[in-house]
């Protein structure tokens, strides 16, 4: 019974009651085991839960290249569901209610792979552990998906920069100072942003041009060797007047603009939602860039990031049922209240201590 990896004395399955889930949430599911041949030497029944992250890029450099690789097993957990009397698995149909309450600090699930590879992934297991070295485990898997809780509060998000310029690396101009904000700090894909700015350029020589507001994504990733890359993509901008030097532009209808959450050369695609792991990380952000005239590529200039948070509502689902054996009469067990350990998850010795043997 839904074990895509088969076994001549039956099968388990997993399935929670949804896929998606908020860190911190409860996880309900169950998991169905059909024994329909004697003979199987293995009596626990284990459940766990993986949270992993991996990253894959290649540097180029000349005629050689590196690939760099990072792997982290930042969550793991192991349980033992029930432990039958007789070590000889019996012929029976069986369910196994259970709860698992999610930490609240899980990164969110995330998989990007366009010219690399970084990925966020949970994963459920569950396995009837075999005693015979000629005989594997009856095993299955669900994959489940992970948002990080909205914690933040729906407020302005707002920053100030101020930054001394020069022309031609060394002539001073005076200094401009830049204060933008961005309306909300919480965000659906597809949602506008509305970003207004101060700009002082009062004590300033040079004028300003023009700015140019922008969204940006950027994620950055890690190998296990400590190499890092990072890529920011501009998913929507637009460049507006700037001011005269000696000036000053205060915020107003006119100062501002909106700016809709999306990827303007792919608008289709739902972007994906921020995310704060040790080897991957991809957060958005509003950028303010200014640019005066003369000769200022090797001057500092108050260039204002202003961070957002991309969340996603997660959806009303509705699986397809699963499809039942003949004859489907199984015995129900009491549900299975999950709570975290820190006994090694792969010590058999240890799962047994665990278990609270319970007559099939």
């Amino acid at each position: 019974m839904g074990n895509k990896q088969g076994s001549e004395f039956g099968g388990i399955m997993v399935r929670t009651e949804k896929t998606n889930y908020f860190a911190g949430d409860l996880v309900k599911g169950n998991i169905y085991l059909h024994i329909i041949k004697s003979g199987y030497h293995g009596n626990v029944v284990q459940f766990s839960i993986v949270g992993k992250e991996k990253t894959e890029w290649e540097v180029s450099t000349g005629k050689s290249s590196t690939t760099h690789r990072g792997k982290n097993v930042f969550y793991e957990d192991s349980f033992v569901i029930n432990t039958f009397l007789n070590e000889n698995l019996m012929v029976g149909q069986f369910v196994f209610p259970f709860e698992l309450e999610l930490p609240l600090d899980l990164p969110g699930s995330l998989y990007h792979s366009y010219g690399l590879l970084a990925s966020v992934a949970y994963k459920i297991k569950v396995r009837i552990i075999s005693n015979s070295k000629s005989i594997n485990d009856i095993k299955n898997e669900q994959e489940i998906i992970i948002r990080e809780p909205i914690q933040e509060i729906l407020q302005a998000s707002q920053k100030k920069v101020t930054a001394n310029l020069t022309t031609w690396c060394c002539k001073q101009q005076g200094f401009c100072s830049i204060t933008a904000k961005a309306e909300k700090n919480l965000y659906q894909s597809g949602e506008l942003v509305n970003i207004t700015y101060d700009i002082d350029n009062s004590n300033c020589k040079l004028n300003l041009e023009k700015v140019d507001a922008s969204i940006m994504s950027r994620l950055i990733i890690q190998s296990n060797s400590g190499a890092q890359y990072r890529q920011e993509v501009k998913l929507n901008s637009v460049s507006q007047s700037g001011i005269q030097k000696g000036m000053k532009l205060l915020s107003s209808a006119s100062t501002g603009c909106s700016l809709q959450l999306v990827n303007i050369k792919n608008p289709t695609i739902v972007l994906a939602p921020s995310t704060n792991g040790s080897l991957v990380n991809f957060q958005y952000y509003v950028i303010i860039n200014p640019n005066f005239e003369g000769c200022t590529f090797c001057s500092s200039k108050p260039i204002v990031e202003v961070p957002i948070t991309l969340f996603t509502l997660l959806p009303q689902e509705d699986q397809e049922p699963i499809a039942q054996p003949e004859n489907w009469q199984p015995k129900a067990f009491q549900p299975f209240l999950i709570k975290s350990n820190s006994i090694n998850p792969f010590n058999k010795n240890s799962l047994k201590k665990m278990a609270n043997p319970m007559n099939s």
